[in-house]
């Protein structure tokens, strides 16, 4: 079985549609000799695609009907979806079929059979109340009995056809323009108003039949492609292969000391009517299961081969070879910021051990340890040094992995910063020990402080509290201003904006809370 692409529509039909949306557009302008015959030709068009279209769907049911007689349990689900797109299809189809022969006996006067309704040639092509009192009435034009029927089969189709799609939203996308029954512009553009109005109210019969013919076309697309999904989806979890190969299947290739490796031995292609051979060296195994217990430490090789028999009778042989390495009890742990633990903060901890899954450790130390993610947060509880044990279950027995040891300690001071945001919007920190940035007399203005590691190693939050904001008086002193918060003061910043250049600026006991709570310094700053 091979799979399917969808059925994009063809150049010719796009060119179809465009006529059809220029002549109707047309319409709000002059109902024309031309227009009518252009619509004529169009209709034409959309008949020829809607006989292509029944030989096509006839063709993708046959091949459907075919890959069924050939592997029912595989097909059988498919074929019932197909029927259902079938039997769903003609109903519209047929319904659209008998509004056609209704709307032409009323326009013409002769009896029409709604099953060659499509080879009527009409003859009063530019009535323009038909449609009106068809679908929409005379009264309230809120939709006849029959227009609010279509207009209800249309959606519940297009409903229909993208659940067989299991709700794939590009596809929704694509028949929800195809089957859109919203609001739309009356032909004048001038206005919305309910689809039916838009579609049929005013309309000359021909467009109308037109339209109608468009939305047969459109429905026999819909169902091919629909068709041509489902064929796709009868192969779609076939796996082919051109080669048959053995290989082992390890449950682990690191064995811990005293630990037993296991492996299963496989072809990547399988008859489950022939059961294999199983050999390890010359050695046949009574399964296709390979175990050996690990007690000497080394990395360890071993081969074998798999036979099986073809329908001939004749042996195929398949060598396989792996190797496994055992090793000693051992962890991995490791502080992901630092080589010490910080009192009052949460270090992050990652704790591994090689062959085993994590969900099969376990963590004691003398601290508190959350599990975070694929890590653990570790929290002093002293300035003891924290040890953590690491112990594993391997084949239902707890094993001890190793142990590590960390000194604790307070947390560094951070540094203090004037944050500011630069002409082009950018975030800056300014520190005179750590930038050679000249400031601009509105950058100090426009700062506040902040704290923060200017290293970044450490990820903690601090808040300025408060500072000191000391200022040169020209006579060898400075006057002192005390702000309570992270911004400088509405009078600071009056004091900084009438500073001559040279003047210079201290900011002192900047008060820091949060991670941890000090009081840090700020170089001197000279105003430009």
């Amino acid at each position: 079985m091979s799979g399917a692409k969808n059925c994009p529509e063809t150049p010719r039909q796009k060119m179809i549609g465009m006529m059809y949306l220029v002549l109707t557009a047309m319409l709000a302008l002059n109902v024309s000799a031309d227009i009518l015959n252009g619509f004529i030709m169009v209709n034409k068009s959309l008949l020829g695609n809607i006989e292509t279209g029944h030989r096509q769907k006839t063709a993708l049911y046959d091949e459907m009907q075919y890959l069924y007689d050939q592997n029912p349990d595989k097909v059988g689900e498919w074929l019932q979806k197909s029927k259902l797109v079938q039997q769903k299809s003609d109903s519209l189809l047929d319904f659209i079929h008998q509004v056609k022969a209704d709307l032409m006996m009323m326009a013409d006067g002769v009896q029409i059979d709604k099953d060659t309704v499509n080879r009527h040639i009409l003859q009063k092509k530019d009535n323009i109340d038909i449609a009106s009192q068809y679908f929409i009435g005379t009264k309230d034009k809120l939709g006849t009995e029959k227009g609010r029927q279509f207009k209800a089969m249309l959606e519940d189709y297009r409903y229909f056809v993208e659940q067989m799609f299991d709700g794939d939203s590009m596809r929704i996308d694509t028949y929800e323009k195809r089957f859109f029954t919203g609001e739309s512009f009356n032909s004048h553009g001038t206005e919305k108003v309910a689809w039916l109005n838009a579609q049929f109210e005013s309309m000359p019969i021909i467009a109308v039949t037109t339209q109608l013919s468009k939305y047969e076309a459109d429905i026999l697309t819909t169902e091919q492609e629909l068709i041509q999904y489902f064929k796709a989806q009868t192969d779609a979890g076939d796996f082919r292969v051109n080669k048959i190969e053995a290989f082992p299947i390890p449950a682990t290739k690191h064995v811990m000391q005293g630990g037993v490796y296991k492996a299963r031995i496989a072809l990547s292609a399988v008859d489950s009517t022939k059961v294999p051979e199983y050999y390890i060296g010359n050695s046949r195994l009574s399964s296709d299961t390979y175990s050996v217990t690990c007690n000497t430490l080394g990395t360890f090789q071993y081969s074998g081969k798999i036979i099986l028999r073809g329908n001939d009778g004749i042996p195929h042989e398949y060598p396989f070879k792996d190797e496994y390495t055992v090793g000693a009890p051992s962890a991995t742990i490791a502080n992901e910021d630092m080589n010490v633990v910080y009192m009052g903060y949460p270090n992050r901890i990652s704790i591994s051990v090689p062959g085993v899954p994590n969900e099969k450790l376990q963590i004691s130390a003398n601290a508190t340890m959350e599990k975070s993610g694929s890590g653990y947060i570790c929290r002093p509880k002293s300035f003891d040094d924290v040890v953590i044990n690491v112990s594993a279950n391997i084949e239902g027995r707890l094993t001890s992995m190793g142990s590590n040891k960390f000194r604790v300690r307070s947390l560094p001071d951070p540094t203090a910063f004037m944050s500011f945001k630069d002409v082009n919007g950018n975030s800056v920190l300014y520190s005179p020990n750590t930038s050679k940035l000249k400031l601009t007399r509105n950058d100090i203005i426009d700062s506040k402080m902040t704290a923060e590691y200017a290293d970044g190693m450490l990820q903690a939050t601090f808040r300025i509290s408060e500072f000191t904001l000391l200022i040169s008086d020209g006579r060898g002193g400075f006057t002192a201003s005390q702000s309570d918060g992270s911004n400088f003061t509405e009078a600071q910043k009056r004091q900084l904006a009438r500073l001559k250049s040279g003047s210079v600026i201290l900011i002192d006991k900047i008060r820091c809370t949060g991670a941890k709570t000090t009081t840090l310094s700020f170089p001197p700053i000279t105003l430009p």
